[in-house]
């Protein structure tokens, strides 16, 4: 049924130059269903923040979750990349990798960092923050779609309607640039727009992704986008919430529900959805954190128990910094000299400790802390 609080796109195949300016009426905001959702999902997160705040030092372990989110984001645009290609790569200290689809990845994870302290430092959202993430993610040059730029959106897989096209975005330079100040004021300004900050993180993807101002990327730039919105509002500390794992696991329910409200006005199944998406993955979060920080504190008692290490501490925040660990991390941050590295690393592999896991890959030893990579990828 059409929803007469929002003008809807009549015809997918005409580039949407009605798309309507936020914000979106509040009366579709006033639902008891989606009132409950919001509270279940702000309980899951303010329950991760928690967790996240008492621990340490949780730089060690931001850097391995960034980048299962990074991994996930870039298969829903069908980018696969293997653990050992993106650990391997995610190692190598100021080398790129010659593997493509890994590439995108670590670009990706590169783009969150870049996204967040660019936020830190000017305090708001701007039109250079989707540049940068743009053009991290991608490494293009390129900006903003041209006016002559018309870009379709197709249905994707191998079904009967593989290829049919299911959404045109906006055309038009002034008005893509338009339509964007617009969204970074909707998401900037909490004073005009007083809307919980969950709420506004869903209507700003949605309005993102139906802006498309981007030739290419646009999924990946609007993900991020989701991750610097909640750490901006002070939600979160770290971008940790691995939101895009969820919506790979529900693809087809993602973009089903993304063009119910283009079609149809159906904003009410798309807030439920992007709530949801928050709720189980804080869950999941914050299970694997506490999974994590319990594992780093067994695996830092035995060794220091067994008198065997020096520096334990330094050895143990190593190999969860780099689940895929090499001599030369500890030689290039000073910790151990070679041949102590490797002794290290090598005794870690053996019992009664059978911490580490030797791979030699592209004719390199890589010390694979073996537990830790398998919570990752759960």
């Amino acid at each position: 049924m059409k929803n007469a609080l929002y003008r809807i796109n009549p015809d997918r195949t005409v580039a949407w130059n009605d798309l309507s300016f936020l914000p979106i009426d509040i009366e579709i905001l006033r639902d008891f269903d989606i009132l409950d959702a919001l509270v279940a999902s702000k309980s899951a997160l303010g329950k991760l923040q928690g967790r996240c705040i008492a621990i340490p030092d949780p730089s060690v372990l931001v850097n391995s979750i960034v980048l299962q989110e990074a991994k996930s984001s870039t298969e829903i645009e069908n980018i696969f990349t293997t653990e050992d290609e993106l650990y391997k790569a995610f190692g190598e200290i100021q080398q790129e990798t010659e593997v493509g689809s890994t590439k995108e990845v670590l670009h990706y994870r590169e783009a969150i960092w870049e996204g967040f302290e660019h936020i830190k430092t000017i305090e708001k959202f701007d039109l250079t923050y989707f540049l940068k993430m743009f053009q991290t993610v991608k490494k293009t040059t390129d900006g903003f779609r041209p006016s002559q730029a018309k870009v379709y959106i197709k249905q994707g897989g191998t079904g009967p309607n593989a290829g049919k096209i299911v959404y045109t975005p906006p055309i038009g330079a002034e008005l893509i640039e338009n339509l964007l100040l617009n969204l970074l004021d909707f998401v900037n300004d909490d004073a005009i727009y007083k809307i919980d900050p969950l709420l506004k993180m869903a209507i700003a993807h949605y309005q993102f992704e139906a802006i498309h101002p981007f030739r290419d990327g646009n999924g990946r730039v609007g993900r991020i986008f989701n991750i610097h919105i909640l750490t901006h509002k002070e939600l979160l500390d770290f971008p940790v919430l691995y939101l895009s794992k969820y919506i790979l696991e529900t693809k087809d329910l993602y973009y089903s529900n993304l063009s119910g409200v283009s079609q149809r006005g159906d904003w009410k199944k798309w807030l439920l959805y992007m709530l949801k998406a928050i709720e189980i993955s804080a869950k999941n979060a914050y299970q694997k954190l506490n999974e994590i920080v319990e594992l780093k504190s067994n695996i830092t008692d035995i060794i220091i128990k067994s008198n065997e290490f020096s520096r334990p501490e330094s050895l143990v925040n190593m190999i969860f910094v780099q689940p895929y660990c090499k001599v030369k991390h500890f030689t290039n941050q000073k910790i151990y000299a070679e041949n102590t590295a490797r002794k290290y690393l090598e005794r870690l592999c053996e019992k009664p400790y059978s911490m580490l896991q030797k791979k030699r890959i592209s004719g390199n030893d890589y010390f694979v802390n073996i537990d830790f990579v398998r919570l990752l990828a759960e």
